[in-house]
């Protein structure tokens, strides 16, 4: 093997910007997700078997004794789901930042998806993205004129008022 050649196998391992690398860090992004997924499951199961009859919140999602409890708890002390589960959402957000995989678009998969679903093209992602934000820009747009008649009628009740 040559020099040149083995300089090249080892830069395209290590370059960050190498499709290689792309692919290894959007897998590790997926696990993450993953792990996210099955810890909100958990999360979210604990929760709603809570108050359940028979069960005790002390068996479910921690040592609570009242509802006040349970308050200042989840607001002081996590239960370990749910801080196992922020903790995971900070570390993928802290690897997405870092390798720039945030960046890019992802859709969600969904169960129902088979693995060979095609993903969008890049214009099918530009004219989502142009589509939402004309809504955004008319719910904004609607909100204005709202706030523009509340302003006129309230200036108008002022003006009635200090003719009186």
């Amino acid at each position: 093997m040559s020099q040149s050649s083995l300089h090249d196998s080892i830069h395209t391992v290590t370059d960050p910007s190498s499709p290689e690398m792309l692919k290894q860090n959007v897998q590790i992004a997926l696990d993450h997700v993953v792990r996210i997924q099955s810890l909100a499951r958990n999360c979210l199961h604990g929760i709603q078997n809570a108050y359940q009859a028979g069960n005790s919140p002390a068996h479910t999602t921690g040592k609570y004794a009242s509802s006040y409890f349970i308050i200042v708890t989840l607001r002081f002390q996590f239960p370990a789901e749910l801080a196992a589960l922020m903790q995971a959402n900070r570390t993928l957000a802290e690897f997405l930042r870092q390798t720039g995989v945030g960046a890019y678009p992802m859709t969600p998969a969904l169960e129902s998806q088979s693995a060979s679903s095609i993903p969008p093209t890049e214009q099918q992602l530009i004219d989502t993205t142009a589509r939402e934000v004309q809504v955004l820009y008319e719910r904004l747009k609607r909100i204005q004129e709202s706030n523009t008649v509340a302003v006129n009628l309230l200036g108008a009740a002022d003006t009635v008022s200090r003719v009186r």
